[in-house]
């Protein structure tokens, strides 16, 4: 009983000693990003102030081991390379443009004031909260570093990005006096990327049936049609149907079936299926010049029916093999105006209803649409337009 007392007793005394090691363990406050960035932050503009180059990049240093590569370390980084006039090639790593895109994300949330955005977004805006300190500094610091630098130089054109014009540094990245800065180099490998994804394309046409050579006493003809297929970098597939129509201006001899007697006639309608092949010649500025070839099957109505004498109707037929140029104009980078001009290698004289032959040209105007929206999503993110553009398409 007198042990049980004594151990009691002792267990009364240490109590006080447990909970007061309970209250520091559960209490104390851990050093996390978020006070890390606000803290680190807080130095960078306190350094740079003063022009401390060697602290700051101790501090960056720091910064980045304990947090990783954020978009807020990563604007500090190029500010300091800028201002040091360090190179900046070095700067340019596989995220780099995730921290562009980051950091338009923020000044997109300062410019429509949805702060809220941040609250649950913490981490990938850099634990640094939007429009305070930091962001007030940097923009600054970039206002007074764009007149260090020509206006034609990548450095220039960061301080303006970081600046007052988070929106100019892609177009500018497209610009044929930024052309051989690695930065611009690395923009283009990423946009190839895209840009070689395939398109959906559709188009649809109007224009003129030229018959050449005997055939050309059927005369002129409308036609109308429609083209769908795929673009896959500079390489066009696309089905093509289309009618011809409107009588021939003059009469021309036809008959119903071989051996049987030749009947005067002026009628004529026609068809066209085929699939086509073409190449970019040229891709500069939205304008598109390309080769053009294909196979088809060709046919055209001679003579109508006659149920009175129990006459059946009568069209000649061919293989159609062309080619030629088409040019397009890219109205913006999905809508675009186009010309086309065919030569069509036919011979209708083959299944003995007509005898005479030539090999039509054919002139077509279109207006269509290319389109895949992940590719679009991705250039429209990446501010490239077709029109703009200085490099090969």
């Amino acid at each position: 009983m007198k042990k049980i007392s004594v151990v009691f007793f002792t267990f009364l005394l240490t109590l006080p000693v447990f909970c007061q090691d309970f209250d520091k363990l559960l209490l104390q406050k851990t050093t996390d990003c978020s006070d890390i960035s606000h803290s680190s932050s807080l130095y960078f503009i306190r350094y740079m102030g003063v022009r401390e180059i060697d602290s700051t990049k101790n501090l960056l240093t720091y910064w980045e081991n304990k947090c990783g590569m954020r978009e807020p370390v990563f604007r500090a980084k190029i500010l300091l390379a800028l201002i040091a006039e360090d190179c900046i090639d070095s700067l340019w790593t596989e995220t780099l443009f995730n921290q562009i895109f980051n950091y338009q994300s923020r000044m997109d949330m300062i410019k429509s004031a949805r702060y809220y955005i941040y609250d649950n977004h913490k981490s990938f805006y850099g634990y640094v909260p939007p429009g305070e300190e930091f962001d007030i500094f940097t923009r600054k610091l970039a206002a007074e570093l764009k007149t260090y630098y020509n206006s034609e130089s990548i450095e220039y054109a960061l301080a303006e990005f970081y600046s007052d014009d988070y929106e100019a540094l892609f177009l500018r990245l497209q610009s044929k006096t930024l052309e051989d800065c690695l930065l611009s180099k690395k923009y283009y490998e990423i946009v190839n990327k895209y840009k070689g994804m395939p398109e959906f394309q559709i188009s649809f046409f109007s224009g003129i049936w030229i018959p050449t050579g005997d055939l050309a006493k059927i005369g002129l003809h409308p036609e109308l049609g429609m083209q769908i297929g795929w673009k896959k970098k500079r390489l066009n597939y696309d089905f093509t149907i289309a009618l011809k129509f409107i009588d021939a201006p003059k009469n021309y001899y036809a008959r119903r079936d071989k051996g049987e007697e030749w009947e005067l006639t002026n009628h004529f309608f026609g068809g066209y299926i085929g699939f086509e092949v073409g190449g970019d010649l040229l891709s500069r500025k939205g304008h598109e010049i390309q080769v053009i070839s294909g196979v088809g099957y060709d046919v055209f109505g001679v003579l109508k029916e006659n149920r009175e004498d129990g006459l059946k109707s009568s069209s000649t037929s061919s293989f159609n093999i062309n080619f030629g140029f088409a040019y397009r104009y890219y109205v913006s980078n999905n809508f675009f105006l186009g010309l086309r001009v065919k030569y069509n290698i036919v011979d209708y004289t083959l299944n003995k209803v007509i005898d005479f032959t030539g090999n039509p040209i054919s002139v077509h105007f279109s207006i269509g649409i290319v389109r895949n929206a992940v590719k679009d999503s991705n250039l429209k993110a990446l501010r490239y337009n077709r029109k703009n553009a200085h490099t090969k398409r």
